[in-house]
């Protein structure tokens, strides 16, 4: 992560909103909520993530993931870090064994895809305090109490 910024640790709320064309979910942190939202597919794949739902055919989440962990890698963290033009930008942070040594890879990745990735691998999710400040809600006024 960037260590100029302040990022806060995030949780996938587990549930969605939405219709045909698109859904929100929810990243929820100590006083503050992020939307995002995503099309159905996107939320579904990241529901089916975070309850440990395995189709009958892998999706591209759960081949991605397991393409990582054959080759000795596995997903540290994402993070959710710059806002542009109310378009979110993320990254990954892939941790892998070369000559036995643990080295670092960040790809930049759309945010849906790191939150389906998150909620296979169990990693953190973390969010840019100032994304947070310009994109966040209040918990309490989305209705989100004890979570």
């Amino acid at each position: 992560m960037n260590e100029e910024k302040e990022f806060v640790r995030m949780e996938i709320y587990p549930g969605y909103y939405g219709d045909e064309s698109f859904s929100e979910i929810i990243l929820v942190g100590e006083d503050m909520v992020l939307p995002i939202y995503v099309t159905r597919w996107q939320a579904e794949s990241i529901m089916n993530g975070l309850e440990g739902n395995a189709p009958s055919r892998p999706m591209t989440h759960d081949i991605f993931i397991k393409a990582i962990n054959l080759m000795g890698g596995s997903i540290k963290k994402v993070v959710i870090d710059e806002l542009h033009g109310g378009v979110f930008m993320a990254k990954m942070y892939i941790e892998h064994y070369r000559n036995k040594k643990a080295e670092e890879i960040v790809m930049d990745a759309r945010p849906s895809d790191c939150i389906a990735l998150a909620a296979r691998e169990g990693c953190p999710i973390y969010v840019a305090r100032e994304v947070l400040m310009e994109a966040g809600k209040d918990k309490e006024g989305m209705g989100i109490k004890d979570f």
